[in-house]
């Protein structure tokens, strides 16, 4: 498939693997990019403390930069986000079933962004990602935006507006 993508198009390719199983996808070598979803497991704390969480993805970078090396491709996150709620950089599949009655919790989501960035922003081999989720003009969501993955009017918006403005 990816040589007929190729044939008809002349940009860069990625395809968007779970954080869980990029290491196990066989045709990276015909790809631009590696993209992940993601969404990795950090710590289960209410409100994680932001040297905690970087703490807590150093494994994690180690892995992602060793795999790196080894597919010699740019990684991206083709999904990054943490819900709005306690406890949202852990488990994040878990915590979608019971949103609605987690408590607010903006500030761990604001950690959670700010500890991916001092992570990864450096690291000359990642080349970003793509933030879930983002609504136009603030319309959309599950019905529970002020516990979503959207950082739209929270305090995590201001932690991506401090990161993309530099």
């Amino acid at each position: 498939m990816i040589a007929k993508i190729r044939a008809v198009y002349s940009g860069k390719l990625v395809y968007a693997a779970n954080w869980d199983a990029y290491p196990l996808i066989p045709f990276w070598d015909a790809l631009d990019y590696v993209g992940i979803n993601a969404y990795f497991p950090l710590i289960p704390d209410t409100t994680p403390r932001v040297e905690n969480l970087k703490k807590a993805w150093q494994p994690t970078l180690e892995e992602i930069k060793s795999f790196q090396k080894k597919v010699d491709r740019p990684i991206i996150f083709t999904e990054f986000g943490y819900l709005s709620v306690d406890g949202c950089a852990h488990n994040t599949w878990e915590l979608e079933g019971k949103v609605k009655s987690l408590s607010i919790n903006e500030q761990a989501q604001a950690n959670a962004y700010q500890a991916l960035f001092e992570t990864f922003w450096k690291e000359d081999w990642w080349q970003g990602g793509f933030l879930w989720k983002w609504f136009p003009n603030m319309a959309g969501g599950e019905g529970y935006n002020s516990r979503d993955y959207t950082p739209q009017g929270k305090m995590g918006q201001e932690t991506l507006k401090e990161w993309y403005n530099n």
